[in-house]
């Protein structure tokens, strides 16, 4: 059987999708992996176990399915810095590690300010992104600094350890902070002015662009013998893309541990206050506003464990449908690390406000699952102002609730779609490997298949326009407070 391989480097573990030609899963696996964390705010992990992974899983691809090509998909900003040998001279620095903040302010002053940076580059210099992460290395490790001569993102790493083939493609540049996202270059203006040496990152290439071969060691290892691997893409960008966002308007909204809401657009204007990122997707041409909000179903997640343990999933969704819009007055401020989108405030915290005697835990649920498809509707109406939104899809864990598919649809005032595939990057990078192979974009979007749709009820929309703006205003009351007690 001839099929597509998908690989998605992620942080807790690596996934890999055998799929046929005609977009159906025929086989998924799954390799974990660890985090280290070896300073608080710090996340790291051993590049070589990310191979290790991929080899175990490339390994167990069953004799009779022939691998015609192999897409890759893989945690976005995440560091690996190499030598000439290709030798990896330190742990990667993560996506999610906070070490640099005094980077990126520093950076962020040296090229002109926010709103020159955000006009070289589509973003802000953010902790997690890649450059500060380099200027970190500069700063306290130079030994390490002084023998760089290669900077790659996660997938690229294992994309040159499948190939040899130094390679970075359009979406996880875009994350790099050293990227012009409209030009599709790297910015080597703002490389000079930090001394950073542009050589370093790898040529550019398209995202379904063929990276090159196996090796031939590999190749004749695992037999197969005409296999490519394309250069895919960021994660978010793939996962969008292996959810059906092919088009300009299409939008994802996903409900994971952390929630994102994301829009395909033709523009190349971004975001001028910087609340919204600004990233090329996967497909030439196209760009995504994207929101992120921290704590999702984390929010959820923390008070069953804290809350609720003797209650079953069910229960607690039987107790929210027993309790009106609004939680009868009760609100949840999702916040529990901060806040990335609309707010920019790490200083952020949770919040649950409006208790009174005749509270219960159902009151509770229902305000944290309504405070959490709130911050996601702050984020889609920053996007939709950004850019028209035309079609919506619900996908994570959240999306598998059928009170929070209503929920949702009811806040953003449009018709939900579930997707009936919903696999993230892996999925995403088996099209990327299709497309790669001559296969064309109406092809790989037939692959797509929608379980439900779920329609917004106008009552429920007119009750939640009600409660909206008190969580709105509930942070601003509470902002000048939060900062007076970070630390604290």
């Amino acid at each position: 059987m001839n099929v597509y391989l998908g690989l998605d480097i992620g942080t807790t573990n690596i996934k890999m999708l055998l799929v046929d030609e005609r977009g159906s899963v025929v086989k998924s696996m799954s390799h974990p992996l660890e985090l280290s964390a070896p300073r608080p705010a710090w996340a790291e992990q051993d590049p070589e176990d990310w191979w290790n992974g991929v080899w175990t899983l490339l390994s167990s691809v069953p004799s009779d399915m022939n691998v015609l090509r192999i897409g890759l998909s893989g945690q976005m900003h995440t560091l690996v810095p190499v030598d000439d040998d290709g030798t990896v001279l330190r742990k990667a620095i993560l996506w999610c590690d906070q070490r640099t903040s005094a980077e990126c302010d520093e950076a962020t002053a040296a090229v002109g300010g926010e709103d020159k940076i955000i006009e070289m580059t589509g973003n802000l210099i953010y902790p997690g992104f890649t450059l500060p992460k380099i200027l970190w290395i500069r700063k306290n490790e130079p030994e390490v600094y002084g023998r760089i001569r290669t900077c790659f993102i996660a997938k690229d790493y294992i994309g040159w350890r499948l190939t040899g083939e130094r390679a970075a493609e359009w979406s996880d540049a875009s994350g790099s902070s050293c990227y012009d996202i409209s030009a599709r270059r790297w910015r080597s203006d703002l490389l000079r002015t930090l001394g950073i040496d542009e050589a370093w990152l790898p040529p550019l290439k398209g995202s379904s662009d063929v990276r090159g071969k196996l090796r031939p060691e590999l190749a004749s290892k695992l037999g197969w013998k005409q296999a490519e691997v394309v250069c895919g893409g960021a994660d978010n960008a793939v996962a969008a893309l292996g959810l059906g966002v092919c088009s300009p308007g299409d939008c994802m909204i996903s409900i994971g541990t952390s929630g994102t809401v994301l829009a395909a657009t033709e523009s190349t204007s971004p975001d001028p206050t910087g609340r919204l990122h600004f990233f090329n997707t996967v497909l030439p041409g196209q760009s995504y506003y994207m929101g992120c909000m921290l704590a999702a179903a984390a929010s959820l997640n923390w008070f069953k464990d804290t809350m609720g343990k003797s209650l079953s999933w069910d229960e607690i969704e039987k107790g929210i449908n027993e309790i009106p819009v609004g939680a009868e007055g009760t609100l949840w401020l999702p916040y529990l690390n901060g806040e990335r989108t609309p707010h920019r405030n790490p200083n952020a915290r949770g919040v649950l406000y409006g208790l009174s005697s005749m509270s219960d835990e159902r009151h509770v649920f229902r305000a944290v699952m309504e405070g959490i498809t709130y911050g996601l509707r702050d984020s889609f109406e920053l996007v939709k102002a950004a850019t028209p939104v035309k079609r919506v899809l619900l996908v994570g864990g959240g999306s598998k609730n059928a009170t929070w598919r209503r929920m949702v649809a009811a806040n953003v005032k449009a018709p939900v779609s579930i997707p009936l595939v919903d696999e993230g990057g892996a999925y995403g990078a088996a099209m990327l490997a299709a497309l790669g192979g001559g296969v064309s974009l109406d092809e790989v979007k037939g692959w797509i298949k929608i379980h439900e749709t779920v329609e917004p009820d106008s009552e429920e929309s007119a009750a939640y326009d009600k409660v909206y703006p008190q969580f709105r205003a509930l942070y601003a009351d509470l902002k000048e407070r939060f900062d007076a007690t970070a630390g604290m």
